[in-house]
């Protein structure tokens, strides 16, 4: 026996070896959530096909400020075998989510991809990167927001500025312009001639 068959005679371990392997998770990405689909729902239907870990769905930006929305635009979700997350990805890819005919979410396909090297610590990596992006864009808009408030802030002042000097102006300018006076010249030989037919009238109506 050689040396190197005594290595590997000495490090082979049969305890070890009749040990079952243990499953390595897999996870499946959801593209797509239907409507009305929750945590609790999406676990409980997965789980029909395979045994499932845990479930993440990420919910939709809210429409309105501080109520958070109650619908989810993707997920993920881990088995506790790989073959298995696989083998669902392929199977149910595309198909009809189905279950109750009145239910909101019957007729709604689903979006599936088996991710074979992703983990599930990368998806608290990616989630509170996604965080501090969308911090940092958020401190952006609103950093924006106060530079756009502060330009009208000046326009406005200054164009309130402008119409005052303009109207400063124009007082400044009225006191400036010369007015000519118009003297009203009475015609007194016509008032005289009134006034002397006014009296030859009176003088007739007395001989009459």
């Amino acid at each position: 026996m050689s040396d190197t068959e005594q290595t590997l005679d000495q490090t082979d371990d049969p305890i070890q070896a009749l040990k079952p392997k243990v499953k390595k998770p897999g996870i499946i990405y959801l593209n797509y959530v239907p409507r009305y689909m929750t945590v609790k729902k999406v676990q409980e239907y997965f789980s029909e096909f395979g045994q499932v870990r845990r479930v993440f769905l990420k919910p939709e930006k809210p429409l309105k400020k501080g109520k958070p929305s109650k619908f989810f635009s993707e997920g993920w979700i881990e088995f506790t075998s790989r073959k298995v997350a696989k083998r669902i990805a392929e199977f149910l890819n595309n198909t009809q989510v189905g279950g109750k005919r009145h239910s909101p979410y019957y007729d709604a396909l689903w979006n599936l991809r088996y991710l074979p090297k992703f983990q599930w610590s990368q998806l608290h990596e990616r989630l509170n990167y996604q965080k501090a992006e969308a911090e940092q864009r958020m401190r952006a808009e609103i950093a924006q927001s106060k530079r756009e408030i502060n330009f009208y802030s000046k326009n406005a002042e200054k164009q309130k500025r402008q119409k005052k000097n303009k109207v400063n102006n124009e007082s400044e300018e009225k006191k400036n312009t010369f007015v000519p006076l118009q003297l009203k010249i009475k015609d007194i030989s016509s008032e005289e001639n009134k006034s002397n037919n006014a009296k030859n009238q009176a003088i007739i109506n007395n001989f009459f």
